[in-house]
């Protein structure tokens, strides 16, 4: 989802289409494993998620967006300024309520705590995609205030994206 840059003193970018298009996939994959009742598809988006945050570079989202959107020239790379890490923290959690999902539906008979781990992703993505706030973002510039995660490396304002 995000570009990083070697040198330090160079700024962080991000592809914000990259993002809309990981967040529109994972909207509608998780749509889909709930609607047609596949805990499979849960895993699936789980691991794809984990994915995006520990190697973003061979993210399946960042693969099938350069291999399939970018030149079917349905959008063109929107690369703005941003610290990536919080992106990926974002990424991190869905991964580990959708892994936690999956456990459910697949290991104990709970099937309606494990679909509302499920939405809960969905619904996050969803705010995401179609309002521009980033709760997973929002947690770890928060935990950098107080010390438990690393401080953003952004130095620019906050700006709030919208759709």
């Amino acid at each position: 989802m995000a570009t990083t840059s070697t040198a330090s003193n160079e700024p962080l970018r991000v592809d914000t289409h990259l993002a809309k298009f990981s967040q529109a996939c994972t909207v509608l994959l998780t749509a889909l494993g709930f609607l047609l009742n596949q805990p499979v598809i849960v895993l699936v988006t789980a691991i794809i998620l984990a994915i995006a945050a520990l190697a973003p570079a061979i993210s399946p989202y960042r693969l099938a967006y350069r291999a399939i959107v970018l030149p079917s020239h349905l959008v063109r790379p929107r690369i703005v300024e941003d610290d990536p890490a919080p992106h990926r923290f974002a990424q991190g959690v869905g991964a580990v309520l959708l892994f936690a999902s999956s456990l459910v539906l697949f290991f104990t008979p709970a099937a309606v705590a494990g679909w509302t781990l499920d939405l809960i992703v969905f619904v996050l993505s969803a705010i995401n995609l179609f309002i521009g706030f980033c709760a997973g973002c929002f947690v770890y510039y928060h935990l950098g205030r107080v010390g438990l995660l690393p401080q953003v490396r952004y130095e620019g304002a906050f700006h709030w994206r919208g759709v």
